[in-house]
């Protein structure tokens, strides 16, 4: 279970969001927890580009090495993988409002000194533990 302290350990250890919610579930999807780390290192903090939550990111490579279509004109499996994401993005936002990593901290994490207020002011040890949490236990559900 992934807990704020936890968390916030592993962020001070240099593992992103992304890389911890992939972590996760790595042995239940066949990966190491090595392979996830290396798997989702560009993810975190919505890409560095103020993209999708790393979390989100990490859970959406869960949803495709478990689901995901390799085989060409394989239209089923490519149907499954994208219910699967879809489901997991209305059950987020259900929860947090949204997948996106400037809503859901209220910063543009592109701008240095925005990003330098996040850290200031405890938004990722404070707030992304509970992205994390959500889409480690949403994933579970729908993996």
């Amino acid at each position: 279970m992934l807990t704020d302290e936890y968390v916030q350990q592993k962020f001070r250890e240099g593992i992103d969001c992304s890389m911890m919610v992939l972590a996760e579930v790595a042995a239940r999807i066949g990966i190491s927890e090595k392979e996830a780390y290396r798997t989702a290192s560009c993810f975190g903090a919505g890409m560095f580009t103020g993209g999708v939550c790393g979390a989100v990111t990490g859970a959406f490579i869960a949803i495709g090495i478990k689901h995901g279509n390799h085989e060409p004109n394989d239209t089923e499996r490519k149907m499954k993988v994208i219910s699967k994401r879809d489901e997991f993005v209305r059950r987020f936002t259900e929860i947090h409002g949204s997948v996106d990593c400037p809503v859901l901290l209220g910063i543009d994490l592109r701008d240095n000194e925005q990003r330098q207020y996040a850290r200031d002011n405890g938004l990722f040890d404070n707030e992304c533990p509970k992205f994390c949490r959500t889409a480690a236990l949403l994933l579970k559900d729908i993996l």
